[in-house]
């Protein structure tokens, strides 16, 4: 592979802004020296065109620490930001301020991955080599129509001890290094974690063909009336991520559509898909459709094969509302949705779908205390997806958006840890709503 070759590779990968460190250059080159005539200027726009501007004029060494210097500058100066928090309640805003100070402080993402994809990726590979051992009980609940699912639950202590019910994302369980660690946090503060795994989710084998959904709602109302039952005296709150936020701001706001008493005093979301038909154009995209979205839809495959016998029975004696052998051919998780969740759950189409399912057309409904952290580059959830304006006109919502961040990243340091922001965050608001009382 040749140097030009080799360039390419590097500054796809790296995604350094160049051409916002070249303006930035030029415009204080331009204040400093605006008598010269011509005016200084660099003539370059990208990573590529600053390095072969700068290595015929000086030695490789200066070269790399002038690049070092520039990165840096654009790094202190454009990377590190505090997040933002839109909030129409300023009692909420002096509440987050007193007791979260994370959301207010500048957020430093690990400086040689701070590029969405860099983030997501990298957060799931060190959490792996961090997993944690923690001791858990499992409990299976039947659900009403025979099937059932996995709950496990940690640190279990009192009958009277705050509880926190996570809900992870697609696909995923208690055993995802995210959930892991967040159980371990909590753990510390001593507070009962319990985690809802999906069916067939989490070494959760299906007794019924029927698997899971976003939009329905059904297995976790179930869940939480369990919990309830069992420690009527806990108080209880909710915190989760991507699909599983989708979920909890679906059964929250069904539970004001039809005047039910949601027994969640707070709920945290992180990494929200806000608009449904946002995200899958992103998810479409070239590199994530060959990557985050093949990612999923294998995990998803991997949950049909870990039960081929239950739904080949199921389909000889034409019980199978799909063709179980097209859906172990899909290849993204639209396929999926298409060949699988459209026919089992009842949707004409897509769009269908997604206007029942998308959670920016349910804001207004939102009637509990909700923090939901986004980061602005997440390749689910760009920026210009997140439902700000209708955010401001239901104060129960504190909305705090990072400048970086990817989907459930947030990774920070030079050796990023383990322990993302969101660990902080959790942490943080948890012991604010239990111990300080919500705003």
């Amino acid at each position: 592979m040749g140097f030009e070759t080799d360039l390419d590779v590097i500054f796809a990968l790296a995604h350094l802004p160049i051409h916002h460190l070249c303006q930035f250059v030029n415009q204080t080159a331009e204040g400093m020296f605006h008598d010269q005539d011509p005016p200084i200027r660099l003539p370059v726009t990208d990573c590529k065109e600053w390095v072969t501007f700068f290595v015929p004029h000086v030695s490789l060494g200066a070269a790399v620490i002038a690049l070092f210097a520039v990165y840096t500058c654009h790094y202190l100066l454009c990377v590190v930001r505090p997040p933002r928090v839109v909030c129409s309640d300023l009692a909420k805003v002096k509440w987050l301020e007193a007791h979260c100070p994370v959301f207010f402080e500048r957020y430093w993402p690990t400086a040689w991955a701070p590029q969405a994809h860099m983030q997501t990726i990298l957060r799931a590979v060190v959490q792996m080599r961090h997993a944690l051992k923690l001791h858990r009980r499992r409990e299976d609940v039947i659900m009403s129509d025979g099937g059932h699912v996995s709950i496990d639950w940690y640190n279990e202590v009192s009958p009277h001890q705050p509880t926190v019910l996570i809900l992870p994302g697609i696909t995923g369980s208690s055993d995802e290094g995210y959930v892991q660690h967040w159980i371990d946090d909590l753990t510390r503060i001593g507070y009962r974690s319990v985690v809802l795994n999906y069916r067939g989710c989490g070494t959760t084998t299906l007794t019924t063909p029927q698997l899971y959904c976003a939009n329905d709602i059904t297995d976790l109302q179930q869940v939480v009336e369990h919990i309830v039952t069992l420690l009527p005296t806990s108080p209880l709150m909710g915190v989760a991520v991507s699909m599983g936020s989708m979920l909890m701001i679906k059964y929250i706001t069904e539970c004001n559509r039809r005047g039910l008493y949601c027994p969640l005093k707070a709920a945290m979301l992180v990494s929200v898909p806000w608009n449904l038909p946002v995200a899958e154009r992103n998810m479409n995209k070239t590199f994530n459709r060959l990557t985050l979205n093949r990612h999923l839809c294998k995990q998803f495959r991997g949950i049909l094969r870990n039960n081929e016998t239950l739904f080949r029975r199921h389909s000889e004696q034409g019980q199978l509302c799909f063709d179980y052998d097209k859906a172990l051919q899909c290849q993204s998780m639209d396929e999926m949705a298409h060949t699988v969740t459209l026919p089992m759950f009842g949707y004409r189409d897509l769009a269908h779908l997604y206007e029942d399912g998308s959670p920016h057309l349910r804001t207004s409904h939102l009637h509990i205390p909700i923090v939901a952290i986004n980061a602005a580059d997440d390749p689910f959830c760009p920026e210009h997806a997140i439902p700000e304006d209708d955010v401001l006109n239901n104060n129960n919502i504190a909305l705090i958006v990072t400048r970086r961040g990817g989907h459930i990243g947030f990774l920070e340091g030079l050796v990023p840890s383990p322990k993302t922001v969101m660990n902080k965050a959790l942490t943080q608001f948890a012991l604010a709503v239990f111990e300080k009382g919500v705003a």
